[in-house]
């Protein structure tokens, strides 16, 4: 298996990722997705096989704000921030318990430590919670999480240490 950065051939396989990962919350189109990518190329990637096969993939960008942002919305422009904001991250069902969203976490926190980001922080959907604790996430209480993440949504963070 291999990170590399998304390649526009990459993008089909993310989609049937995202459409067997979701079912709790509605899909995001291909324009939203790429929107994430075009604002931080470096912090989104794709975990391939030897075929060049999309096993799994991680969207992350900038973020200024306390909230998270809403999905759906393409993302405009990101700005200078300590906040690292992973946005999606899925495996397809058939390559779980390879260790690829270990791996992939562990790649985003090297990006998020040489760029001199202080924190990674994500909405945990469909009770990915207990993931995300397990990889150093604590739950924020206070955020407002927008409605279209789904029930029981939890705005997580963690603290990234250089």
């Amino acid at each position: 298996m291999n990170i590399k950065l998304i390649e526009d051939n990459n993008w089909n396989d993310i989609l049937a990722i995202q459409a067997k990962a979701y079912h709790e919350v509605d899909l995001e189109t291909l324009d939203v997705l790429k929107s994430k990518q075009t604002a931080s190329p470096e912090t989104c990637f794709v975990c391939v096989s030897e075929q060049n096969e999309a096993l799994g993939y991680l969207l992350a960008h900038p973020w200024v704000d306390s909230e998270p942002p809403k999905l759906f919305v393409p993302l405009l422009d990101t700005v200078n921030s300590e906040t690292l904001y992973l946005h999606d991250m899925a495996v397809n069902p058939y390559s779980k318990g390879q260790g690829i969203g270990r791996t992939m976490m562990v790649k985003l926190i090297e990006i998020a430590k040489a760029k001199g980001f202080k924190r990674i922080s994500l909405v945990a959907v469909q009770g990915a919670n207990s993931f995300w604790s397990l990889q150093g996430f604590r739950e924020i209480a206070e955020a407002n999480i927008s409605s279209t993440y789904g029930e029981n949504a939890v705005f997580m963070e963690m603290e990234v240490v250089a």
